[in-house]
């Protein structure tokens, strides 16, 4: 069993959004004793009610994504509207993010058009 970070009255989430999504046990929140204001997950993604001060270990699950934008100037004398340069400059750019700890990315190009007057 894990702790899924879902809290009773009203079931909220830590952050204290609150909670549209469910999945139960098929006993669903029995709350025994009035003392069962926390959820847990069980191998089969099923959800149950317990005792917060139950020792079970903490996942956290956060389904939003992030988009961040980076925006590069590069002096070069590669085209860099070659896809085959285009992908490895990618590869090599994913490479350095996933050797600094990032995980669960997707990084694209996206070249803006130049203005008249730009070489």
């Amino acid at each position: 069993m894990s702790w899924i970070g879902l809290y009773r009255v009203p079931w909220t989430w830590s952050d204290g959004s609150p909670s549209s999504f469910r999945h139960w046990t098929s006993t669903g929140p029995t709350n025994s004793d009035g003392t069962l204001h926390c959820a847990t997950e069980n191998n089969l993604h099923e959800w149950s009610d317990a005792n917060c001060d139950a020792p079970h270990v903490f996942i956290c699950h956060q389904v939003t994504k992030k988009v961040s934008l980076v925006k590069m100037t590069t002096v070069t004398d590669a085209d860099l509207t070659d896809p085959d340069i285009s992908a490895r400059l990618l590869q090599q750019l994913g490479a350095l993010l996933t050797s600094q700890g990032w995980t669960d990315f997707k990084i694209q190009w996206k070249i803006t058009p130049k203005k008249e007057g730009q070489k």
